[in-house]
């Protein structure tokens, strides 16, 4: 039986974010994630504009969620994501990560995309 994609929300205008999704689409070989900006139309029962520009969301069978959540979801549906998974599926790993993923995400307009984007292969 296969998932529905899961929805991510990302901010478009945002070059780290839009190249985190650049990333994480070319990774997704089996088509488990559906990337939407931010900037075209939302769900009825999106959170506001305004929360979603704070943070990176995710929409799937386990209702709406962000932050270190919502990267948890993704990294859960990607080939290569096990290790990343499991590490933030840890308590404390993920109580670390959410504050972290708000600090970043904050500043994000401030860093420089290439921080989003996975080493090319030999």
């Amino acid at each position: 039986m296969r998932k529905e994609p899961l929805e991510v929300y990302y901010d478009g205008d945002c070059d780290l974010c839009s190249a985190a999704a650049k990333t994480w689409r070319r990774t997704d070989q089996h088509a488990r994630l559906e990337f939407r900006p931010l900037q075209g139309d939302l769900p009825a029962d999106a959170p506001g504009r305004a929360r979603l520009e704070q943070a990176i969301h995710v929409h799937g069978p386990e209702g709406w969620q962000s932050g270190a959540k919502a990267l948890l979801a993704i990294y859960r549906r990607l080939p290569g994501g096990r290790l990343p998974a499991t590490i933030l599926s840890l308590g404390i790993a993920l109580g670390i990560a959410d504050p972290l993923y708000r600090l970043v995400a904050r500043h994000r307009a401030h860093l420089p995309a290439w921080l989003a984007r996975r080493p090319e292969g030999p």
